[in-house]
């Protein structure tokens, strides 16, 4: 009988074990089968970047690790690695998420959610070398963030933002880049990616790139991850059009993602678009997957958050934001409504091409916006979804007024914006262009608006390549600062620096008009120097000549008044205007009947393989 106390003890004792063993077993394999939404990095090599992933600590590029001394606190409340909480709250009905760290050392790892009001602390734990911690964040959480502390001197190797979602779907992505004379750009993302996809061999079966290749130049022999397909000229719209068509003939992808040729981005961007389309819920599984744009030379400032046209404005929304400031990342996290993200990063399902048709063949300008807004069900944005892009301010080419025509065929598609606002925006275009002395363009937009009430059979009919060999043969002679300086005079560089657009521009524009009837006498002979890239109107008022100076390359190029010509151009305006507000409505009724013959497969074939005379 003594024996049996110890018995019942020892079954006891064995009782609680099997507890202990089956608890810690669950907890394990709830962990264990957890989803990575997005890694955590450290930085990248982009010089000036530093900031959008980490504040603090030692960033070594070469290893991808992070140094902090004894002591010493690194912030994750940064732009790549905040936890956007609320949003796979809303898209992936995922509240509660992991934080996952690899390191050696001692430190303190405190966990954030930053609310409307403030930032709150929610958990905060004491670490060594490794560690998983759940968090579970109120629902006031617009995103979460973390900050570790080192009571040791620490090395951190890594560290992911996870959830304990099963993937709800399996995607294949089709990544299609258009490119035309890029081949570096194209190249090093090439190989960027392919050096990441070595490390995850998974991922070639979740992803093909499709290298859609308008000029004929790049030298990229086929691999199992990339295909390249030579095409003719037929611009941006073309390019990205025969990528998608492409991609919608393997009925194993589940999306297309468009990419322009001349950015960077790093590989673990894919992988948070992949793991956020995997765990979207069904309500949202038709979601386009927007990417911001952020500029190559200054890697911290926002370009685009998405955008908005009214048929008068296009409205790049939270540019100009310095995202390396914690204020800046709630205003993308409470950022407006957006009608359209552009194709520098754009990811939609295949099934958007079935349900809406193909992109318009605009050949360049405007067809992602118009696609944007007649495709795009659900349009989801997220801190830490971006690349980075040239800055479009810096590049000028007088062809791409032509191509002023396509704001006009998106308005009739895609709004319900008045004939007036129409009818406006072209003569702001004209006008300013006739202020600048700058002819050839008013030409073009004039052109331009002319090819719109030519109608959809004139997208059925015409050869993009050759229209746009047309208008790139109106382009202004380019010329030293030298040879400027001989036939004007000296330069004064701070005439020509880009800056804001002051009262006065703003008035400037109203007047625009009246300077086009003002005679010659009061015109001054003193020339005006204004930015190639950014002509203001305000510096060529009533001047004989202008200067449109580029002072990167310090070349630029001359436009003088030449009032015979003004006069012509005036009057073919002026009745461009009234056309405008007369004819615009039966233009709209007509696109809208037509699109879908100009987007069919049948006119994109005929301006892909053209019959041969």
């Amino acid at each position: 009988m003594r024996h049996i106390p110890v018995r019942i003890e020892q079954h006891s004792h064995i009782t609680v074990q099997i507890v202990i063993l089956t608890l810690i077993f669950v907890r394990q394999y709830d962990i264990m089968k957890s989803v990575k939404l997005f890694e955590i990095k450290f930085g990248n090599n982009l010089e000036g970047a530093g900031e959008m992933f980490v504040k603090g600590g030692i960033y070594d590029a070469e290893s991808g690790r992070l140094e902090l001394s004894r002591g010493q606190t690194a912030s994750f409340e940064c732009y790549f690695n905040i936890f956007p909480h609320r949003q796979y709250k809303k898209y992936c009905d995922i509240g509660v998420f992991f934080l996952q760290i690899d390191a050696q050392g001692r430190y303190r790892t405190d966990i954030y959610a930053r609310q409307e009001n403030g930032t709150k602390l929610i958990k905060s734990v004491d670490c060594e070398g490794a560690i998983r911690t759940d968090i579970s964040a109120d629902d006031g959480a617009l995103y979460t963030f973390f900050t570790v502390t080192a009571e040791s001197d620490c090395t951190f190797f890594r560290a992911a933002w996870l959830c304990a979602e099963d993937a709800r779907r399996h995607t294949k992505l089709g990544m299609v880049i258009c490119t035309y004379r890029r081949e570096e750009f194209v190249r090093s993302n090439i190989m960027r990616i392919c050096a990441a996809v070595e490390n995850k061999p998974d991922w070639k079966e979740k992803l093909h790139i499709f290298i859609v290749d308008n000029a004929g130049t790049l030298c990229l022999e086929d691999s199992d991850l990339y295909t390249v397909i030579p095409n003719r000229n037929t611009g941006g719209s073309g390019g990205f059009t025969r990528g998608i068509m492409q991609v919608c003939a393997d009925p194993s992808f589940s999306h297309f993602l468009l990419t322009d040729d001349d950015i960077y981005f790093d590989f673990e961007t894919l992988e948070r678009t992949y793991a956020l389309i995997n765990t979207l819920t069904c309500k949202h599984e038709n979601a386009t997957v927007g990417g911001a744009m952020l500029y190559l030379d200054r890697p911290y400032m926002q370009h685009e958050f998405g955008g908005k046209f009214d048929g008068l404005i296009f409205t790049a929304i939270n540019s100009k934001l310095d995202m390396r400031l914690a204020d800046n990342l709630l205003k993308n996290e409470n950022a407006p409504a957006a009608g359209y993200n552009a194709w520098w990063y754009c990811c939609m399902p295949v099934s958007s091409v079935k349900n809406f048709g193909l992109p318009m063949p605009f050949f360049i300008k405007g067809d992602d916006v118009e696609y944007g807004m007649r495709a795009i069900e659900e349009l989801i944005r997220m801190n830490g979804i971006a690349v980075w892009h040239q800055d479009f301010s810096k590049k000028f080419s007088a062809s791409l007024e032509y191509y002023k025509r396509n704001e006009a065929v998106v308005a009739a598609l895609a709004t319900e914006c008045s004939p007036f606002k129409v009818a406006v925006r072209f003569a702001y275009f004209a006008l300013k262009n006739l202020t600048m002395k700058n002819y050839d363009c008013t030409e073009l937009v004039l052109k331009g608006y002319e090819d719109f009430f030519r109608g959809p059979q004139f997208f059925a009919s015409a050869d993009p390549f050759e229209i746009n060999d047309e208008i790139r043969a109106v382009q202004p002679e380019w010329i030293s600062r030298e040879q400027i300086e001989d036939m004007c005079g000296p330069i004064d560089i701070k005439d020509c620096q880009n800056v804001k657009l002051s009262r006065g521009e703003r008035m400037m524009r109203a007047l625009m008009a009246v300077e086009n009837y003002a005679p010659a006498f009061m015109f001054s002979k003193k020339p005006a120097v204004t930015s190639a890239f950014r002509p203001k109107a305000s510096e060529a008022f009533l001047k004989k000549t202008v200067i449109h100076f580029d002072e990167s390359t310090d070349r630029g190029f001359v436009c003088r008044l030449d009032t015979a010509r003004r006069k012509k151009l005036r009057r073919r305006t002026v009745k461009m205007f009234f056309r405008l507000l007369t004819g615009f409505k039966k233009m709209r009724k007509l696109y809208r009947e037509e699109r879908g013959m100009m987007c069919s497969e049948e006119n994109w074939n005929r301006i892909f393989f053209p019959p041969q005379n």
